[in-house]
């Protein structure tokens, strides 16, 4: 989207919602900004006046996070945060920010986006907050009733750490063209009976789609790296892979 398409926004923030011991799910109501036009797949960048311990004062911090609601969803927008301890946003955004609060958004940015009738097949593929612009992508398909097959293949560290689960469940129940498959890396004494380990090589090649199919890897850049590769290897044509980096 060209940089004349975007906003710069007051955004009043409507609801917070907690996914996961880590992330947050943050709704802003659109108000008198609407309509506002994105792709899914697409983020925004959120700016404030937050303290810089390095410096000892105020200072001004900014980062992009992928919209995790649909186009279809025309009031509001939402985005999902990760708490990391030694950021600057994040820690202040989960610590300080409240229902009623506005915040500045500029948007929309990126090209790591679903497009209409490019492909009738997609694995996308998850480590950690890079479930974001999927759950962006997922529903606004599901919401389009459009003839995609979608794959998810999501990981986390922990059962705990999957945000949007319930969510994605009830979605496999209602709608025969989306799959969701869990794995957990570091398991620990909450009970789980999926799979556990990374992505690897024999797990990639189980989940292959036909010819055409487009795979997304968003997450961690060591993850995307070795997906990358993998599928190379597995002979998925490079245009066929799309990445967005954390």
């Amino acid at each position: 989207m060209a940089a004349r398409d975007q906003k710069q926004m007051n955004l009043v923030i409507s609801e917070i919602r907690q996914e996961t011991p880590e992330i947050k799910s943050f709704r802003f109501d659109l108000g008198s900004n609407k309509p506002f036009p994105f792709r899914p797949g697409q983020f925004v960048i959120i700016t404030a006046e937050v303290w810089n311990p390095k410096r000892n004062r105020m200072g001004t911090a900014n980062r992009a996070f992928s919209l995790s609601s649909s186009p279809t969803e025309e009031d509001f927008i939402e985005i999902a945060a990760k708490r990391y301890p030694e950021g600057r946003l994040t820690p202040w955004l989960h610590d300080t920010v409240k229902v009623g609060d506005i915040l500045n958004v500029k948007g929309p940015e990126g090209n790591f986006v679903f497009t209409e009738s490019e492909s009738d097949e997609l694995v996308l593929i998850a480590g950690g907050i890079g479930i974001a612009p999927y759950r962006s992508m997922i529903r606004y398909i599901l919401a389009k009733g459009l003839p995609v097959r979608v794959t998810l293949l999501y990981s986390a560290r922990t059962p705990a750490d999957f945000a949007f689960k319930p969510e994605f469940d009830a979605a496999m129940d209602h709608f025969s063209n989306f799959h969701c498959i869990y794995t957990v890396t570091r398991p620990d004494p909450t009970p789980w009976t999926g799979r556990v380990g990374r992505f690897d090589e024999a797990f990639l090649r189980d989940h292959l789609g036909p010819v055409g199919t487009l795979y997304y890897l968003c997450g961690p850049d060591r993850m995307i790296k070795d997906c990358a590769q993998t599928l190379t290897a597995l002979g998925v044509s490079y245009p066929l892979i799309r990445s967005e980096r954390w």
